[in-house]
């Protein structure tokens, strides 16, 4: 269910923090690139932008960043499932500001969530327990609203 339990050794934290730097140093430097892949692969290319090459980029950033954070602290359900969509209502869907904003409010969300797992019981409860009494009723909701919306 995932935990932070492992994650504060010094030499870990130094390792994941230079992974996820690198990953997100490359989906930054991206993020126009992924404005034009979201009008399909022909519009894309006509802005010059190896398609290829940047699905490739995108993916092997993304694969990276969490495989390390997985390695670390385990699987942590709904966070990159439900997060993004929130901020993408807020934020819109411009990558150039949807990026750092996922980051952050990602980063936050899991504080506040590890921060409450540690109030609530005294021994360790796992994180993933609370993201997904968060995450799956939020899933639902967004999930019913899109169907109403597509009738």
């Amino acid at each position: 269910m995932g935990s932070f339990a492992r994650s504060g050794n010094a030499l870990n934290v130094l390792i994941m923090a230079g992974v996820l730097a690198v990953g997100s140093v490359t989906l930054l430097a991206l993020r126009w690139r992924l404005n034009a892949l979201s009008f399909g692969d022909e519009e894309a290319r006509s802005l010059g932008v190896d398609v290829r090459r940047c699905r490739l980029l995108v993916i092997g950033a993304s694969t990276l960043m969490t495989a390390v954070s997985v390695c670390f602290c385990g699987v942590i359900g709904w966070v990159g499932l439900v997060i993004p969509h929130i901020v993408r209502l807020a934020t819109g869907p411009d990558y150039r500001s949807l990026i750092p904003a996922c980051l952050l409010t990602d980063a936050c969300f899991m504080l506040a969530v590890d921060d409450v797992a540690r109030v609530l019981v005294p021994g360790e409860l796992p994180v993933g327990v609370l993201t997904a009494l968060v995450g799956a009723p939020l899933f639902v909701y967004m999930l019913a609203r899109n169907q109403r919306r597509a009738y």
